[in-house]
């Protein structure tokens, strides 16, 4: 019995370093580029993720990366969404290989083409209450999708602000719920739901 349980971990051990390998692990805000140190991992990836924010119309602009361990269900991920003085860039990039994620930001242009989805437009700080307009906005390239978010976060700079805004945004960005946030420290998410457009010439 001995013998047997004795070979029983050796073969779980063997087979937990076959899954497991190395990816260099960090979190780098304000900054295009990001080393970091090295982790163990037993996902089946790689990842460098690249996020832009913009927040207000003082310009501030939060380029940050975020280099672990991942899966294969959020590899090629590439979240867009626009309101009133708010963008929001997301690019998840996997690989697959012993500390293969050395890339740095890497955000790819968002296409400004109009699509022919509209929505409502709105921004506005010190609040989590649903932010109101009468304006609405022109989505575009792959932002078919109407959004309302509402949260309270700090930035790099210790600001420490609350935002509810409504505008544009894509299938990805939806899909995470904007839950990938790394630029900023999320204390508070209050509100976040996508929508079909209630005009849209493109959205099945």
């Amino acid at each position: 019995m001995k013998n047997l349980v004795a070979l029983l971990g050796l073969i779980s051990a063997l087979v937990l370093s076959a899954l497991s390998y190395r990816c260099y692990s960090s979190l780098c805000r304000n900054s295009t580029t990001c080393d970091g140190s090295e982790d163990e991992c037993f996902g089946d990836r790689c990842i460098t993720m690249s996020q832009h924010l913009h927040f207000g119309e003082d310009g501030r602009d939060i380029k940050s990366i975020f280099k672990g361990c991942a899966n294969e269900t959020v590899c090629r991920t590439k979240g867009s969404a626009n309101a009133k003085n708010f963008i929001f860039r997301n690019n998840m990039k996997c690989c697959d290989g012993e500390l293969c994620n050395t890339d740095d930001y890497d955000i790819p242009e968002e296409d400004p083409t109009p699509n022919g989805v509209t929505c409502p437009s709105a921004y506005c700080t010190g609040t989590l209450e649903e932010c109101e307009s009468d304006e609405e906005m022109d989505c575009t390239g792959s932002m078919d999708h109407c959004f309302d978010y509402r949260e309270h976060v700090v930035d790099p700079g210790e600001r420490d602000e609350k935002y509810s805004m409504k505008g544009c945004a894509n299938s990805d960005a939806c899909k995470y719920s904007f839950d990938n946030d790394v630029g900023v420290n999320v204390v508070e998410k209050k509100y976040g739901k996508c929508y079909a457009p209630s005009k849209s010439n493109n959205l099945q």
